[in-house]
């Protein structure tokens, strides 16, 4: 078993990366990713918090294994991982599999993720998987070979947990073979991702230029004004939707959820150190201003010829 984080498993291109490849992560960028296989950093080390939450995955694990044999009787589960690799594929790689569901000579990749809820999780009320843990589970199966269709658990602290499924798909998992080729040879190539506006490309760059040598550096003045006008154009936002979010909290009182009509604004919802956490459903807007747009904009509307 090739430990995950070793320096083998860095150089493969594994399923948990291919989201990063794709630019579809939401946690880890394409210029980060690609300095880390490319040996320039080493990746972050994992916290002490973290490394809680791994364990707390791997026990679910366990609890998750009896849940999916209750969802699919006449199906047997491996006891743990399952790790394979493909020479097929025109790239190094390796998948290491949660679980491995079988019957007879069918095989099926089933994958465990834990969340606080099923709105953390990825999942914005609409039921689909999201497309990170889509293109991970989809490049399971390339690696695997296994084209029976696939199964994320997730397992939520709030909530009964969720079976997502994953059909096979050959011509995007084509796109997903092509696009990793691509990027190992970027990497042999030396021809890095370009900067991108992520948090983590901003740590990446970062640590790229841990030292200070006292030198001056001349900036063009285009971005020298974009940079301190956004940045006084943040401050004074995020004080306005200090404001607004109180004014919200207020008006919900005790209440769960805030609508206009039967559409969802925010709800209020236990927060991880205690108390409560407003979360604004942004997913809503379009439907909000559809319906509801500013006074101006409808009556400007109003006067546009049919």
């Amino acid at each position: 078993m090739i430990e995950p984080g070793s320096a083998e498993w860095l150089k493969a291109i594994t399923p948990s990366k291919v989201p990063s490849i794709l630019g579809i992560s939401r946690w880890k960028s394409q210029y980060t990713l690609w300095h880390e296989m490319a040996g320039i950093i080493e990746p972050a080390p994992i916290s002490e918090a973290r490394q809680d939450d791994f364990d707390y995955g791997h026990a679910c694990e366990l609890a998750a294994r009896e849940y999916w044999k209750f969802k699919n009787p006449g199906w047997r589960i491996s006891q743990g991982e399952v790790q394979c690799s493909n020479d097929d594929l025109p790239f190094a790689n390796l998948a290491t599999i949660d679980l491995r569901g079988s019957r007879g000579s069918l095989r099926r990749v089933v994958e465990v993720k834990t969340a606080r809820d099923l709105s953390e999780f990825g999942d914005d009320g609409s039921g689909e998987l999201p497309r990170d843990y889509a293109a991970q589970i989809l490049a399971q199966m390339l690696i695997t070979g296994w084209h029976e269709t696939a199964d994320l658990v997730c397992w939520a602290q709030y909530g009964k947990p969720r079976i997502y499924h994953v059909q096979w798909d050959a011509q995007v998992a084509g796109v997903i073979a092509e696009r990793c080729l691509q990027w190992e040879r970027s990497i042999v190539s030396g021809s890095r991702p370009a900067l991108d506006n992520t948090i983590s490309t901003y740590e990446t760059v970062k640590a790229l230029h841990p030292d200070i040598d006292g030198s001056t550096v001349e900036l063009a003045p285009e971005l020298a004004r974009q940079v301190l006008d956004w940045s006084k154009e943040l401050k004074a936002t995020e004080k306005t939707v200090l404001g607004l979010k109180t004014q919200v909290l207020d008006a919900m009182g005790n209440a769960q959820t805030a609508v206009v009509g039967d559409i969802k604004v925010a709800d209020r919802r236990p927060h991880g150190r205690g108390g409560v956490a407003l979360a604004l459903a942004h997913k809503n807007y379009d439907q909000l201003m559809a319906t509801h747009p500013y006074p101006e904009l409808a009556s400007t509307t109003e006067r546009q010829p049919a």
